[in-house]
């Protein structure tokens, strides 16, 4: 779950089996007997599980398995297949047409979308229908990015939100008050102005979201239209006066050094903050478990996402479960993705507190942990966010989102980064270019 330390999930969800785990996945978990003299009971079996956790939550998710789920499932054994990350989705896409995927794998809801539109995924939709209760138990929302068309090919698991780490001591020296979970946008942005000091190359904040979807987070709450006008299924694109003037904003904001340009890189941002050398930083909540586990003497804080006028807007993130189509076991699997999207976490969120569970009953592990650790903000600014209402999505869910974005970030980039002299209202060209592609899809 940790972007910024093993995995780049917001940035296509990308990683690659090695060949252990295409051995270790052969047949789509099929290694099962018969158990000895009784043809009549259960037969035993081994399903596969492919993810891109660490290996600290791996213990715990394994152990989760053993001495949970198989207790309440005695003829059902779980192995999690390890594997490199690169090439995840093109790697799975290949073992699914193969035969040799696992029989449930770890991946954003924009991959998941890609896949059962290319029929690689089991339809669970049936499922659902006859256990309404499981889906009922989720947060309001979370299924949104696992279904589509009337069908359900996956679950969520662990809810990404975002927000503004803050250091305590570095807000203290600026004379700056700390943020409070109902603080505006403006609030932020006055804030950065104080913390910002162009003469040493400090921004006022790092890591903000600036592209166009994080723009379109703020331009919501000021009352504009979402980028999207859905997250799954998407039809249409909408560039409207409010995300132009979100949007100058910004650009105003990089100009003068509040904000980094959009082509602005640094590697080591989670370093820095944990240094203690960063005053402002917009990230999601996994980071809490690194500086809970590494940084005791930082002073550290979390705010919600900012709000506007009309009320906070959040980005709508997560990752979940989901399986190859032509299952071995399906029943068998189908007790297993229930746990894996629900009780699982129940233990594995305290040893590894690195999200929200969307599982509303195991969510709140996470904020007991929070609360347990001396970080009562983060419970507080994380369920802010998690029982918002208005949320947008972080990135397309769909095939043609290279071609959009092929049109798009060149001509943004540019905008914002003050490389053009075009107006942002050129934006507006782009986004009725992309909604071409979107009607040619």
């Amino acid at each position: 779950m940790k972007k910024g330390m093993k995995k780049a999930m917001a940035l296509g969800l990308c990683a690659i089996m090695t060949t252990a785990m295409l051995a270790g996945c052969k047949s789509n978990g099929a290694n099962s007997s018969k158990t000895s003299g009784d043809s009549s009971e259960p037969k035993q079996v081994t399903l596969k599980v492919v993810d891109w956790e660490s290996d600290e939550m791996n213990a715990a998710i394994q152990d989760a398995f053993d001495n949970v789920f198989t207790k309440a499932h005695p003829n059902i054994k779980v192995e999690i297949v390890k594997g490199s990350y690169s090439d995840y989705g093109q790697q799975l896409a290949g073992m699914i047409t193969a035969g040799e995927a696992p029989d449930v794998f770890q991946g954003g809801y924009d991959m998941a979308a890609s896949f059962y539109q290319k029929k690689l995924l089991t339809d669970w939709t049936d499922k659902v229908a006859a256990e309404p209760d499981f889906v009922k138990s989720l947060y309001e929302g979370t299924m949104n990015g696992w279904q589509l068309d009337g069908k359900t090919y996956g679950f969520p698991s662990l809810v990404n939100v975002y927000g503004v780490f803050y250091n305590k001591d570095l807000l203290a020296a600026a004379g700056v008050s700390e943020p409070t979970a109902d603080w505006t946008w403006d609030d932020l942005w006055a804030m950065a102005e104080k913390l910002k000091d162009p003469a040493k190359e400090k921004y006022g904040i790092y890591g903000l979201d600036t592209s166009g979807f994080g723009v379109a987070n703020i331009s919501t709450s000021y009352g504009g239209a979402p980028l999207m006008d859905k997250v799954m299924g998407t039809t249409k694109v909408t560039v409207d006066d409010k995300f132009i003037e979100q949007a100058t904003k910004i650009q105003s904001l990089i100009a003068d050094g509040t904000l980094p340009k959009r082509t602005y890189e640094v590697t080591n941002q989670n370093s820095m903050f944990e240094a203690g050398e960063m005053a402002l930083m917009y990230y999601g909540q996994w980071e809490v478990d690194s500086l809970l586990k590494n940084c005791p003497d930082l002073k550290w804080g979390y705010a919600p996402t900012p709000q506007g006028p009309n009320g906070r807007t959040t980005t709508y993130d997560t990752v979940g479960w989901m399986s190859p189509k032509n299952l071995a076991h399906p029943e068998e699997t189908w007790e297993l993705i229930k746990f894996m999207s629900s009780d699982l976490y129940q233990t594995v969120l305290k040893v590894t507190p690195v999200a929200p569970c969307a599982h509303s009953a195991s969510a709140s592990v996470f904020y007991d942990v929070m609360n347990e650790k001396g970080h009562p903000e983060v419970a507080e600014a994380v369920k802010t966010m998690m029982e918002t209402k208005t949320k947008n999505g972080v990135r397309y869910a769909a095939d043609w989102s290279s071609d959009a974005g092929k049109l798009w970030d060149p001509v943004y980039n540019n905008i914002l980064d003050g490389e053009s002299k075009d107006p942002l209202t050129k934006l507006q060209d782009v986004a009725n270019q992309i909604n071409g592609i979107i009607a040619g899809n």
